[in-house]
C-alpha cells in the first residue's frame, strides 16, 4: 500500500491530522507524553495548533519526534516558513566587538606583577629552594 505524501502549510491543519491518526492508531496523549518525554500541553497545542514554531527549534524538534512516534515521517511533511526575516544582523543596534571596559588595560599587568610578587615569595620562603639555586650559581662559576 503506498501512501501519498501530504504537505501541510498551517499547523493547524497538521495538528488535526496527527491527533486523527494518534487516534486510528488507539494511542492516547498521555502515552504520548510519557513515552516521548514531552509535556501533554505541548503536544495538545500541537494537536490544536495553538503554537509557534517558526522561531523555536525545540519544537520543531518535539514536533518532529511526535510525528515519527506516530509514524507518518513518510506520510506528512510540515513547511517551516518563517514570516520574520529579520536577521540579526540587519538590526541597528548590533554590535560585533564587545564593549571595552577601562579596567582590561591594567589588568593583565596587575596580574603578571602579582604572580612574579608570589613567585618570590615562594622562593623566599622555601630556603631550600633558595639554597639550592644559590649552590646552582656559584657553581656555574
Amino acid at each position: 500500500m503506498k501512501t501519498e505524501l501530504k504537505y501541510f502549510k498551517s499547523l493547524h491543519q497538521l495538528g488535526s491530522f496527527l491527533k486523527e491518526n494518534r487516534r486510528k492508531q488507539g494511542l492516547k496523549i498521555d502515552d504520548a507524553s510519557k513515552i516521548l518525554l514531552i509535556k501533554k500541553s505541548i503536544l495538545k497545542s500541537f494537536e490544536d495548533g495553538d503554537i509557534e514554531i517558526s522561531n523555536n527549534s525545540h519544537f520543531k524538534g518535539f514536533l518532529n519526534s511526535y510525528i515519527k512516534f506516530l509514524n507518518l515521517e513518510k506520510t506528512c511533511k510540515f513547511e517551516f516558513t518563517n514570516n520574520n526575516k529579520l536577521s540579526s544582523l540587519d538590526k541597528p543596534n548590533f554590535q560585533l566587538e564587545a564593549p571595552e571596559t577601562k579596567n582590561t588595560k591594567y589588568s593583565s599587568i596587575i596580574i603578571l606583577l602579582s604572580l612574579i610578587v608570589i613567585g618570590f615569595i615562594y622562593l623566599f620562603w622555601n630556603k631550600n629552594t633558595y639554597l639550592n639555586l644559590y649552590l646552582i650559581g656559584t657553581s656555574i662559576n
